[in-house]
């Protein structure tokens, strides 16, 4: 058995040996994969107190960290990257040698241990564990926050209003018939809330106050109020459902299956598409991660530039939904899964970027996708491998690349992610962990 942190990688293109067949077609000889993190409770049950009279159910992790059921289901995930991988050729059987992978999480607790478990299931029984770096401010996953990508709050600020459909009004007059519908499921606010918002009790959601407010010690402006809480919610009751919690326990008993669900989060695609997709914001955060999986994708072939991960077969990323829903809308790109609204993050989705490598020509090229479990797939913890039809897979084109399936030259890809980059919000990363453990 294999253990340590996933942190160093020193591996190029592998030498052909004499005994060592010819492959005649392009295959895969890297790949990239971006993931969210797996189900998790609330991240703060004391925010959500306000928003509903009736008591919130327990959970049996603490706020924000990655559930037992998360965690399996994330190595689902993992067994099913083993099988692609392995049957394209990229994965040999057991665990890695030395530089073979290398994987990378925020510091939370939820993706550290998204990682762990999707290693689990790409190397079982290798004991292999990711990094990360406690100390650093997340950089690479909070670019904002952290000061390297700055916002022009102004422009944020309009587009946001813009989003909205001019005015708040407009937004409560756009999405009232989502709040009507969450609102036969929530019933709240508290009447603490309500005078809090010098309402009466028995106010509705959609009646408290919505603002825009400047967050992130001054560096930029998130929308906050209604939609953000019915957005809050609907992620809430998803990770009910996925959980496995009895249906009683979904939504108080008012959320009978995944479809309903998907109502549900209606709100929850609103905010983030008012909020996160618009270009002020999409763009800065979704830079560092994008020019990171440029610069991993060109490593070792003429393309290459350096600053990004280290050099490996397989690189694995781990962060949050926000990752997600910037890079696709920093990419331009979008997708429809069954059972969820349009451009849903689900728990664990992910990005996965393959690159080609024709033997005969010596070209390079990538084929991008995005997976994600269904809901019922990750409540029912259903094997992804053999006779399951596995996570959906949705083939992805970048502007400029040939339509999906067909692979993108690497250097046409590149250059479409970086039309998606914005230079002043690329900084180095370093992937150097807070505590190294004994190497792979």
């Amino acid at each position: 058995m294999r253990s340590g942190w996933m942190f160093v990688a020193a591996s190029g293109l592998a030498c052909l040996s004499p005994t060592t067949p010819v492959r005649a077609e392009p295959f895969v000889d890297k790949a990239v994969i971006v993931s969210r993190h797996g189900v998790r409770p609330p991240t703060s049950q004391k925010a959500l107190d306000p928003l509903s009279v009736d008591p919130w159910p327990s959970w049996p992790v603490p706020d924000g960290d990655l559930t037992p059921r998360g965690a399996t289901a994330a190595t689902l995930m993992g067994g099913f990257y083993r099988a692609r991988l392995g049957e394209s050729g990229l994965l040999a059987a057991g665990c890695p040698s030395a530089g073979e992978v290398f994987a990378w999480a925020d510091k939370s607790e939820r993706t550290k241990a998204t990682a762990n478990a999707l290693l689990e299931g790409l190397y079982p029984g290798c004991g292999l564990k990711a990094g990360f770096n406690a100390k650093e401010a997340g950089p690479l996953f909070h670019p904002i926050a952290s000061g390297v990508a700055p916002v022009d709050r102004a422009k944020a600020q309009a587009e946001m209003m813009l989003a909205l459909g001019g005015s708040f009004e407009a937004a409560k007059e756009r999405y009232a018939d989502d709040f009507q519908r969450l609102a036969k499921v929530l019933r709240g606010p508290t009447p603490k809330a309500c005078a809090k918002a010098k309402l009466q009790a028995g106010c509705s959601l959609v009646d408290l106050p919505w603002s825009i407010a400047t967050v992130s010690k001054g560096r930029s402006v998130a929308l906050k109020g209604p939609l953000d809480w019915a957005g809050t919610v609907g992620e809430v009751v998803r990770m009910e459902y996925a959980n496995g919690f009895p249906l009683d326990r979904v939504a108080w008993g008012r959320v009978p299956d995944a479809n309903a669900v998907k109502a549900i989060l209606a709100l929850h695609t609103a905010y983030y598409d008012a909020s996160l997709r618009i270009p002020a914001i999409a763009r800065p955060n979704a830079s560092q991660l994008l020019n990171q999986v440029s610069l991993a994708l060109r490593q070792d072939t003429p393309l290459a530039q350096p600053g990004g991960p280290p050099s490996s077969k397989l690189v694995l990323i781990v962060g949050h939904d926000t990752n997600i829903a910037t890079m696709q809308a920093a990419m331009g790109v979008r997708w429809s899964l069954q059972g969820y609204p349009d451009n849903d993050t689900p728990p664990a989705g992910a990005y996965l970027f393959e690159r080609l490598r024709d033997t005969a020509t010596g070209s390079f090229s990538v084929r991008l996708s995005y997976l994600a479990q269904n809901l019922d797939q990750i409540r029912n913890l259903t094997p992804l491998t053999g006779a399951s039809a596995g996570p959906e897979t949705i083939a992805l084109t970048l502007a400029g690349c040939p339509p999906a399936p067909a692979a993108c030259g690497l250097s046409d890809f590149t250059k479409a992610l970086a039309a998606g980059i914005d230079a002043n919000a690329v900084a180095p990363v370093s992937y150097r962990p807070e505590s190294p453990g004994p190497r792979n």
